[in-house]
C-alpha cells in the first residue's frame, strides 16, 4: 500500500446538485454541495476520502466551483489534518473561467505542476475497489488513462448508461451513450437470450487514473483549445477524443460503484452497502450490533426508553417487541417504539419512531419524528422533518419520495412515486400530489389541495 502514495487524489466538487434536489438544498434557494450531503451519520466527502485514504492517497487537490462546493467541502475535511492527510484547494480566482470538469482539471494540473499520477474522482460517489492492482495495471498498459469500469447487465444497461467497447486486453475503441436494448444486440450478437443477458457490459464510473503529463500535453492540441471555449468534460468530450486520437484509455473494472447523484440512487447505493455490498464502505462502519442480520445500533439507542411502552430498544428486542433488520443502521440517541419494524434502512442521531411504524429502504435524517403507525418506503425524510401519523389515518411515503429539511406532513396524507418535497413545506390532510411531481414553494401545496 505504501507505493500508493506517489498516487495523488483529485475531486471534482463543481457540480450545482440539480439531480439530487431536495437532497442538496438546505433551504429554498440555498444549495448544499452533493459532497456535503449525509449518508450513514457521515458527510459524503468523509467517507470519499476515507476511503481512498485507505487505499493509499495521501495527497489530495480538490476542484471546487463556487461558494458552496468549496466552503461546505472545506468545513467538513478542512485541509486534511484529522485524516493524515494533505488537501488543497482551486483557488476562487479560476471558478469564472470553467467550462466544463476537464477543462477545470486541465488548468489544475498546470497551476499545480502535477506531472505523474493521479485518480481523479467525483465527490458523489462512492467506490469499492483496490487501488493498488488498478494502478499496476495502469502502468503496464502504458495507459494515458485507464477508466475504473462497472460490469452491469444489459437490463441496467439500456437507455440509461453509456458503453465502453474494449479490445481483450482492455484497451477502448470506443463509446455507445446510454444504447438501446435493439443497439446492444448489434454490439453484442449471440444466439440465446440467457447469453445475451449475462453479457458483461462495462460503464463508466467517473473514476480515473490519469498520467497527469499526458493531460498537459493534451491541453496545448488545438482541437481541445477549441473545445475548452465551450465546454470540455470528461465523459462527453475528452474521454472520446482521446480515444479517436489512438491515445491508450484502458477500462480496469471494480468491484462496484454508488452514485449517489439522485435520490433513487442514493438510496440504492444505500441498501446495498447496508446488505454488505460494499466491503470499502463496511470495513469503515465498525463492528456491528447483529453481524448475521448486517444491523448496527448505537449503544446510546439501545439504552434508550421510548414514551409509551418505557422499555429500552434493547428489552424490546429481546421480548420481539420490534423487528429490526437485515440491514439497518441507527445512530445515537434514537427512540423506537413497540411495534415498529425497520429494515434497510438509515436512521441518524436523535429520531423519534412511534409504534406501529414500518420503515423499509428509508434513509431518515437526525431529528425526525416518525408518528404512529406510518408507513415509510423508498424514501429520504431531511433533517427535523416530521411526518405526522394517527392510528386510523396512517400517512404513508413510498416509492421514491424525498423531503427536504424540517418539512411536516400531517396525519393521512400519502405520496407515491418520484415526488420531491422542498425545505420547509407543511404538507396539510386532504393533498392530493400526482406521481412524478417537485413540490417547490407553498403556492405548490396550495395547488394539490
Amino acid at each position: 500500500m505504501t507505493g500508493m502514495t506517489d498516487v495523488a487524489g483529485i475531486g471534482l466538487a463543481g457540480g450545482q446538485g440539480v439531480r439530487a434536489r431536495p437532497l442538496t438544498l438546505k433551504a429554498p434557494g440555498y444549495l448544499r454541495s452533493k459532497a456535503a450531503m449525509a449518508f450513514l451519520g457521515r458527510r459524503l466527502i468523509r467517507w470519499v476520502i476515507q476511503i481512498l485514504s485507505t487505499e493509499g492517497i495521501k495527497q489530495y487537490y480538490v476542484v471546487a466551483h463556487g461558494k458552496e462546493n468549496r466552503y461546505q467541502i472545506k468545513v467538513l475535511i478542512g485541509y486534511g489534518e484529522e485524516f493524515g492527510i494533505d488537501i488543497q484547494y482551486s483557488p476562487v480566482k479560476y471558478d469564472a473561467l470553467s467550462k466544463g470538469s476537464a477543462d477545470s482539471t486541465l488548468r489544475m494540473l498546470e497551476y499545480w505542476d502535477l506531472g505523474g499520477t493521479a485518480l481523479i474522482f467525483p465527490t458523489d460517489s462512492l467506490i469499492d475497489f483496490d487501488l493498488e492492482p488498478m494502478v499496476q495495471a495502469h502502468r503496464d498498459s502504458g495507459a494515458a488513462v485507464t477508466i475504473a469500469a462497472m460490469t452491469r447487465a444489459p437490463s441496467d444497461v439500456a437507455g440509461k448508461y453509456g458503453v465502453m467497447l474494449t479490445d481483450p486486453g482492455g484497451k477502448i475503441f470506443s463509446f455507445v451513450e446510454k444504447p438501446t436494448v435493439a443497439e446492444i444486440r448489434d454490439h453484442f450478437p449471440v444466439r440465446e437470450e440467457r447469453e445475451f443477458e449475462r453479457l458483461p457490459l462495462l460503464t463508466n464510473a467517473g473514476f480515473y487514473l490519469v498520467e497527469a503529463s499526458v493531460l498537459r500535453e493534451v491541453a496545448a492540441h488545438p482541437q481541445i483549445a477549441q473545445l475548452r471555449r465551450t465546454r470540455l468534460d470528461f465523459g462527453k468530450d475528452l474521454l472520446p477524443w482521446l480515444v479517436g486520437h489512438d491515445y491508450p484509455v484502458f477500462a480496469h473494472p471494480v468491484r462496484r460503484i454508488g452514485d449517489l447523484g439522485n435520490f433513487q440512487d442514493y438510496i440504492d447505493t444505500m441498501v446495498d452497502v447496508l446488505r454488505g455490498e460494499f466491503e470499502s464502505v463496511r470495513r469503515l462502519m465498525g463492528p456491528p450490533f447483529d453481524p448475521e442480520r448486517n444491523v448496527w445500533i448505537a449503544p446510546e439507542s439501545l439504552s434508550m426508553r421510548d414514551s409509551d411502552s418505557r422499555q429500552t430498544l434493547y428489552e424490546k428486542l429481546e421480548e420481539g417487541l420490534v423487528t429490526i433488520g437485515p440491514g439497518v443502521r441507527i445512530g445515537r440517541y434514537c427512540e423506537i417504539g413497540p411495534g415498529v419494524v425497520i429494515t434497510e434502512s438509515n436512521l441518524d442521531d436523535d429520531v423519534e419512531v412511534r409504534s406501529g411504524a414500518v420503515i423499509s429502504r428509508s434513509q431518515i435524517r437526525d431529528g425526525v419524528i416518525l408518528g404512529h403507525g406510518a408507513r415509510v418506503s423508498e424514501t429520504v425524510i431531511g433533517s427535523m422533518s416530521e411526518v405526522r401519523s394517527e392510528p386510523g389515518r396512517p400517512t404513508v411515503l413510498e416509492d421514491y419520495v424525498a423531503l427536504g429539511d424540517e418539512c411536516v406532513v400531517y396525519p393521512g396524507v400519502q405520496l407515491r412515486g418520484d415526488i420531491s418535497v422542498y425545505p420547509r413545506l407543511k404538507l396539510p390532510a386532504g393533498i392530493h400530489v400526482p406521481r412524478g411531481t417537485d413540490i417547490t414553494g407553498a403556492d405548490e401545496v396550495l395547488r394539490y389541495l
